[in-house]
């Protein structure tokens, strides 16, 4: 196992190869990305969010972070909550079980300061790229959900959700209660 130099262009040979840790270590656009571990809301929010949908939706994979997706050579992210369904062949454990290959259909992202650049910049445009078919980011602290889907290639935002309103998930197939994502129903 090797050392890598954050800011350094790295492949995901070399990103692979790295010592384990226990952080939150992406490849984005080639660099390596190191987040501080997440603060107790957020946790709090990915475990209610990871419940509720698993509670909603019978079919498909259900992952959280740090389960980490394999787009490319240059982006290895571990999205905060994501779902495979049950007919995306786009996407697939790989075999050692490790990681995922390919675009999940829904990605979640919980904004925090150090990490929301990447989740409305880098990571954004490269799930629009391989093909996420809808993506949330939720800000914990004004309860929202901003929801994009994927149309023709690009992401199209639907709206931003608040506290007391429901949205309909077209890839999950439900309505979507914004408080109950954040235990505050």
């Amino acid at each position: 196992m090797t050392e890598m130099l954050i800011g350094t262009k790295t492949t995901f040979a070399e990103y692979n190869d790295m010592e384990e840790k226990n952080q939150f270590i992406e490849l984005i656009e080639g660099e390596i990305v190191v987040a501080p571990p997440p603060n107790d809301s957020h946790q709090e929010t990915s475990g209610e969010t990871y419940f509720v949908l698993r509670t909603l939706v019978k079919t498909g994979t259900f992952r959280y972070a740090p389960t980490g997706v394999y787009l490319d050579d240059e982006t290895f992210v571990e999205p905060d909550i994501f779902w495979v369904s049950d007919d995306n062949l786009r996407c697939a454990l790989e075999p050692n079980r490790r990681y995922w290959i390919g675009a999940p259909d829904l990605v979640i992202e919980i904004l925090s300061p150090s990490t929301s650049y990447h989740d409305r910049r880098s990571k954004y445009l490269a799930y629009q790229q391989h093909g996420v078919r809808e993506y949330w980011l939720m800000d914990v602290a004004a309860q929202t959900v901003e929801v994009y889907q994927l149309i023709d290639g690009k992401f199209a935002r639907l709206n931003i959700f608040k506290h007391g309103e429901e949205f309909a998930s077209i890839t999950l197939g439900v309505a979507i209660d914004v408080a109950a994502l954040f235990g505050t129903p």
